[in-house]
């Protein structure tokens, strides 16, 4: 499971360190793709394959279904670590979500998600105030 927060840097070459608590669970591979909030995801290959599987069954005359299968694959890279645990984040992706310098890597379970710290930022306001996070979720009804 991926979990945390954690910030680094994205070389000249557009590579990132990956946190060590995350390579082991990248070890069968990876692919990196655009997220829905200004941000990119990245997924183990089977949850990508499942990802994969489940888009295709979708009608290919339904243009949410056509949409959505543009936004994940068309905007899909296979990733690999290198010997000292980074991956290279393609120029086209890095220019989307506007990745230079300072990145914040957010652990979001199944996956883990890159964000530029200002996009991130934007994002926290909800989680900042008590009464708006408790309202955003109240209609999951999640019990422990």
């Amino acid at each position: 499971m991926f979990f945390g927060q954690f910030e680094h840097s994205v070389d000249e070459k557009g590579r990132i360190t990956i946190p060590a608590q995350y390579r082991d669970l990248l070890d069968t591979g990876a692919y990196i793709t655009r997220g829905f909030d200004e941000n990119l995801i990245v997924m183990r290959t089977e949850e990508f394959d499942s990802l994969y599987h489940k888009v295709r069954d979708l009608s290919i005359t339904n243009q949410k279904a056509r949409n959505l299968a543009r936004l994940i694959f068309a905007n899909a890279a296979m990733l690999e670590l290198d010997k000292s645990g980074r991956i290279l984040i393609p120029q086209f992706l890095r220019d989307a979500v506007n990745l230079d310098g300072v990145i914040k890597l957010v652990g979001i379970g199944p996956y883990f998600e890159i964000w530029s710290p200002e996009n991130w930022e934007k994002k926290q306001v909800v989680f900042n105030d008590g009464e708006e996070r408790a309202r955003q979720f109240e209609s999951l009804n999640i019990t422990f």
